[in-house]
């Protein structure tokens, strides 16, 4: 099984929760902080491992998650590791021109209105292409 970390702003939770639970069905793991960081663990740290751990990092992106700060860490991180990043976007009006600049060169996946099994099993793929 491949692990994959889940970027995503925190006000995105529940999407971010359906699409681990889509995941499952594929031969992937969704690495989700609120589910999987100890209480009392440093967080940047478990960050850290999980992204060294993870054969991809999938972002989700939202206006909120553009806006927040660990949103831009993990991309940073997982870029700074030399992980595949892959763009999900899951609500609002995102554009290429509003994406940041390490992702606008990437493929994008459109998840809006569109069925989680449907969206797990393009990041399944993607997460093993090269």
């Amino acid at each position: 099984m491949h692990k994959i970390f889940i970027s995503y702003s925190q006000s995105d939770q529940e999407e971010a929760r359906r699409l681990v639970a889509a995941l499952r069905a594929t031969d992937l793991v969704g690495w989700l902080d609120a589910a999987d960081i100890a209480a009392g663990a440093s967080i940047p740290s478990a960050i850290r491992n999980a992204l060294l751990e993870s054969s991809a990092i999938v972002v989700l992106l939202s206006p909120s998650a553009l806006q927040s700060n660990w949103v831009q860490f993990e991309i940073g991180a997982a870029e700074a590791l030399g992980k595949k990043i892959i763009p999900v976007i899951i609500s609002g009006s995102l554009a290429e021109s509003g994406l940041p600049a390490i992702l606008k060169d990437r493929k994008v996946i459109d998840a809006r209105n569109r069925p989680k099994t449907v969206v797990a099993e393009e990041i399944n793929i993607a997460s093993k292409s090269s």
